[in-house]
C-alpha cells in the first residue's frame, strides 16, 4: 500500500541509476518504503526488492535489487506515487568492468565489402533504434532501413552494392533522444566529414597502386632519424618553390628548389639523411574549412579517425582524391627511401556532446573523476578511456588500418601518458604481427588523468611497455633550458647545472654504473630531441633566453645542442628548419597562427647553408658508423665512457661494434664553454673528422696526438 503522506508532499527524486545489471541505486529526500513505488521495463511490472538503505544529510540512498538482470538497450523506468516517471539511467554502469565483459564485441565494425552487397556494422548497446539514413550528393535524404540487432550490442544491416558512393549517415535512438552521427568507423568522407562515404577504400588504393612498394629497409630503431612536418608549413611559403603549395602533392614534388636554388622539399630530406618523415594530424579535423583551407590549424582536434583530412587535397570535393593523394605520398616517399610516421590523436575528441562516440554509447567512451566530472588530463575537456575494451579496441583497429591498408611505418603518439599500460601494449603486440620494424613512440607525460599512476602510458614506467619510446623531455631540456621557463637557460646557453643529466642523455638514459642514472631500460626508449612543433622553436628559445648574445653565437650553440642530439645513443629527432634556424618569430604555441608564423622559410636555407652542411654530415657519421646507433644497453654500458674533464666539456669514447669498423675508437667532445680546450691524445695516428665549422666523413686532418675543441664546437678524433 502506497503512504498516503507520500501523496500530498512534494516527491524530490535527485538521481536513478544502474549500479550493475541487477541493482539500482536512487537517491532521494523522500522516505520510500517497499511498494510505495513500482519499477516498469518497456511498460511492463517488474519485480524488486530494497537491498540497502542508507541515510546521510537529508539525502536517502536506496538500493533495489532486481528479479533479473536487465538490457541495457530497453526502457526501465520508476513510477513515483504522483505517476511521474523517471528513466532509470545506465551513465554508471557503462564505465564498470561489468559491462565490458557483457558488451564487449570483437566483430566486424564499419563498412564490409562483399561482391553484390555491403554490410554495416555498429557497435551501440544503449540503442534503442537504430537506422542508416542514405543521401545524394546534395545531401538531401533519399531513403532509411532500420539495423537488426545482434550479439554484444552490435548491429547490422546489408545493403545492395548498388549504394556504393552513397552518403550516409546513422540515426540513433538511446536514452538521451535521436542523434544523427557519422559512422565512427567511416574510412571515408564527404568535404569537411558531414557524411560518411560508402567507398571501398582498399579496392580503389589497389585499383591505383597495383604493385606496392617495399618499406623501406631499417634494421633497428636507432638507425632511424625522425623529421617532423606539417604539410601546410613545408611547401606553403613561395620560398619552397613548391607547384603544390600546402598539399600532399608538394610534398614528394621533385626538383623544386629555394631561392638560391638550393634543393628543397623531398630532395632536401635525401640530401640531409632523414628516414622518417612525421607528419602532424593528417586525421579528420574541422578547425580548418576544408574548400579554403583556413583558418590555419594543427590539427590536434580530431573528429573522425579513421578518414583522412582534405585540407591538403587538391580536390577536397572528391572524397577518393585525398585518399589516393596521401597513398601516393607514401608510395613515393617509401621509393626514395624514406618511411612515414602517422601522429596518433585518440587521447580527445574535438567536442565531445557532438562526438559520434558519445551519441551511440553515452558516458562509454570518455574517463570520468570520481565525482562524476569529465577527466580533463588533456587540457582540452576530455580524455577517452582507453582503458575500455571498445576504445582500446578502436585505437588497434585505427593504427593497424594505417599500417596495413596505407603502409604507415611509424606512429607517433600524442600525450601518450593519456592511454593505459595495456593498450599500449596492445598496440605494439597488432603492429607486429603486420611489421615488428614499425616504430611507436609518443609523448609519455604524466598528465592529470584518474588513472593509477602504474597504468599510465608514461615514461617512469616505460619499462612495462617493451619496445615504446618516449620523448626525452628531461634530455631536451637539460640542452636548451626549461620549455615552461622562456628565459631559463640549459647547458649549451650557458647553466652547467644541468651537465650531469646531459651525460644520461647521451648515454640513451640507461644506466652506467658510477656514470649515469637511466630512466629507460634501453637507448631505444629515448626519442631525442632539442625541437618540436610544440613550444618554442629552439632559435626563438635561445635568443628569449641568452637576449645578451649576438646571432652568430646563438647559432652556434643551436648546432651544438643538435649535435649532441645526433650524437647521443638512442633515435635522433628534428622538428623541419631546426636545422637552418627555423623562427616562428617567437610565438610559443603556433597552432592556429597564420602562415606568416608557421612556414618553412627557405630562405634560411640559403642563409644558414653552412650549418646546414655540417648537421648534414654529423648524420652521416651517425649513419656510418655503429658506435653512435647502439640499440641495447649492455652495448652502450661495455663500449661508452665518459672521461674526466672540465666543467662544461663532455668528453666520451665509443668502441667498435665491428672488428671492420674502420673507426675502432672513436673520442667525442663537446665544449660549451668560451674557451679553446686543447687535449693530448695517447698516440699520434689519430684522424680528426669534426672540428669547428667543419664535419666530414673523411679526415680533416690525419695522424694527430692531439685535438683542440673551439669554443661552443664539437671535435670528434678516430682512429
Amino acid at each position: 500500500m502506497i503512504n498516503n503522506e507520500l501523496e500530498t508532499q512534494q516527491v524530490r527524486l535527485y538521481s536513478v541509476e544502474f549500479v550493475t545489471f541487477q541493482t539500482i541505486l536512487m537517491e532521494t529526500e523522500t522516505p520510500f518504503g517497499q511498494g510505495e513505488f513500482s519499477l516498469v521495463c518497456d511498460g511492463e511490472p517488474m519485480d524488486y526488492s530494497i537491498e540497502n538503505r542508507e541515510d546521510m544529510d537529508g539525502t536517502i540512498k536506496l538500493t533495489l535489487l532486481l528479479d533479473r538482470a536487465v538490457e541495457l538497450e530497453r526502457c526501465y523506468e520508476i513510477i513515483l506515487p504522483d505517476q511521474e516517471r523517471v528513466r532509470v539511467l545506465p551513465n554508471r554502469i557503462v564505465q564498470t568492468a561489468g559491462f565490458d565483459r557483457k558488451y564487449s564485441y570483437e566483430g566486424p565494425l564499419g563498412a564490409v565489402y562483399e561482391t553484390d552487397m555491403i554490410s554495416l556494422y555498429v557497435w551501440s548497446p544503449l540503442a534503442e533504434r537504430l537506422e542508416c539514413i542514405r543521401y545524394d550528393q546534395d545531401g538531401v535524404e533519399r531513403d532509411s532501413r532500420d539495423f537488426e540487432r545482434q550479439e554484444r550490442g552490435a548491429y547490422r544491416l546489408v545493403v545492395p552494392r548498388s549504394w556504393e558512393n552513397s552518403l550516409y549517415r546513422y540515426r540513433v535512438t538511446t536514452y538521451q533522444g535521436t542523434e544523427e552521427v557519422v559512422d565512427p568507423y567511416a574510412k571515408a568522407v564527404s568535404v569537411n566529414g558531414q557524411f560518411a562515404v560508402l567507398l571501398d577504400v582498399e579496392q580503389e588504393i589497389n585499383r591505383q597502386f597495383p604493385h606496392r612498394q617495399k618499406r623501406p629497409l631499417l634494421i633497428k630503431p636507432t638507425d632511424a632519424i625522425l623529421y617532423e612536418a606539417h604539410i601546410r608549413d613545408f611547401t606553403i611559403d613561395p620560398s619552397s618553390g613548391s607547384h603544390y603549395p600546402g598539399q600532399y602533392l608538394g610534398m614528394t614534388e621533385t626538383g623544386t628548389v629555394s631561392p638560391e636554388g638550393r634543393s628543397t622539399g623531398i630532395d632536401y630530406l635525401l640530401d640531409l639523411g632523414v628516414t622518417h618523415l612525421q607528419l602532424l594530424p593528417v586525421h579528420l579535423f574541422t578547425t580548418t574549412e576544408e574548400v579554403s583551407r583556413l583558418p590555419y590549424n594543427w590539427g590536434y582536434d580530431p573528429v573522425q579517425w579513421f578518414s583522412l583530412t582534405g585540407c591538403y587535397a587538391s580536390d577536397p570535393i572528391d572524397p577518393k582524391v585525398r585518399i589516393l593523394e596521401y597513398v601516393g605520398m607514401i608510395e613515393r616517399l617509401h621509393a626514395a627511401g624514406i618511411r612515414v610516421t602517422f601522429d596518433v590523436v585518440m587521447n580527445h575528441v574535438y567536442i565531445r556532446e557532438r562526438s559520434a562516440l558519445e551519441y551511440l554509447v553515452p558516458g562509454y567512451y570518455f574517463r570520468y573523476e570520481m565525482d562524476g566530472t569529465l577527466a580533463n588530463g588533456t587540457g582540452v575537456g576530455n580524455d577517452t578511456a582507453s582503458e575500455r575494451f571498445m576504445m582500446r579496441r578502436m585505437i588497434v583497429d585505427c593504427l593497424t588500418y594505417f599500417a596495413d591498408i596505407f603502409h604507415v611505418d611509424a606512429f607517433r603518439f600524442d600525450l601518450m601518458g593519456i592511454h593505459d599500460v595495456e593498450t599500449m601494449n596492445h598496440v605494439r603486440s597488432a603492429l607486429d604481427h603486420i611489421d615488428p620494424t614499425i616504430l611507436v613512440y609518443g609523448e609519455g607525460w604524466d598528465l592529470a588523468t584518474p588513472l593509477p599512476q602504474r597504468q599510465k602510458a608514461i615514461s617512469s614506467v616505460a619499462s612495462q611497455m617493451p619496445r615504446i619510446g618516449h620523448f626525452n623531455d628531461v634530455f631536451r631540456d637539460a640542452l636548451k633550458g626549461s620549455t615552461f621557463n622562456e628565459t631559463d637557460c640549459g647547458f649549451v646557453s650557458g647553466n652547467g647545472w644541468w651537465e650531469g643529466e646531459v651525460h644520461n642523455g647521451m648515454a640513451g638514459s640507461i644506466t652506467l654504473n658510477g656514470q649515469t642514472t637511466g630512466r629507460f631500460p634501453e637507448p631505444t626508449y629515448s626519442i631525442n630531441y632539442v625541437e618540436a612543433h610544440d613550444n618554442h622553436t629552439l632559435y626563438d628559445k635561445l635568443t628569449l633566453a641568452r637576449p645578451d648574445l649576438d646571432e652568430t653565437t646563438r647559432l652556434q650553440m643551436s648546432r651544438l645542442a643538435q649535435t649532441i642530439i645526433f650524437l647521443s645513443a638512442g633515435i635522433p629527432f628534428l622538428h623541419a628548419g631546426q636545422e637552418f634556424g627555423r623562427t616562428k618569430q617567437g610565438v610559443e604555441n603556433s597552432y592556429n597562427a597564420p602562415d606568416a608564423i608557421n612556414r618553412v622559410d627557405w630562405t634560411l636555407r640559403d642563409r644558414q647553408a653552412q650549418m646546414v652542411e655540417y648537421l648534414k654530415n654529423i648524420l652521416q657519421i651517425r649513419r656510418m658508423h655503429g658506435g653512435f646507433r647502439l640499440h641495447r644497453a649492455n652495448q652502450v654500458q661495455e663500449l661508452m665512457h665518459f672521461l674526466p674533464m672540465q666543467p662544461g666539456v663532455i668528453a666520451y669514447e665509443v668502441g667498435a661494434v665491428h672488428s671492420y669498423d674502420a673507426w675502432q675508437r672513436t673520442l667525442v667532445v663537446h665544449n660549451v664553454t668560451s674557451e679553446k680546450i686543447d687535449i693530448v691524445l695517447d698516440h699520434p695516428r689519430w684522424n680528426v673528422h669534426v672540428y669547428g665549422n667543419e664535419a666530414s666523413i673523411t679526415p680533416i686532418e690525419k695522424g694527430v696526438s692531439q685535438i683542440t675543441v673551439l669554443p661552443l664546437s664539437t671535435t670528434i678524433a678516430t682512429c
